[in-house]
């Protein structure tokens, strides 16, 4: 008797856990298959979320006091340049 008690408390735990994980398989699944459907797309998405990396990054750091106000001007202009053009073509792609 407490073996079937066992097994059964056994597949509500497995069965709650699928259930769970689940949309967490999914979403893997789909983002490994991502860039074999538009590989350009894929391309700009990654420069465009490279690009605000990169920005968040600098801003870090001139508010750390390890960038000075000219070298954080530079960076800034030149990865909202990259992030800019990154939109720009995904607009392209559609």
């Amino acid at each position: 008797m407490s073996l079937l008690l066992y097994l059964t408390g056994l597949a509500i735990v497995g069965a709650i856990a699928a259930f769970v994980a689940a949309p967490l398989l999914r979403t893997t699944v789909r983002a490994a298959t991502a860039p074999s459907t538009d590989p350009e797309r894929y391309r700009f998405e990654k420069e465009k979320e490279l690009a605000y990396a990169a920005l968040k990054e600098a801003e870090f750091d001139f508010q750390m006091g390890k960038l000075s106000p000219e070298d954080y001007a530079i960076l800034r202009q030149k990865y909202e340049a990259r992030a800019l053009a990154a939109l720009a073509a995904l607009e392209r792609c559609g």
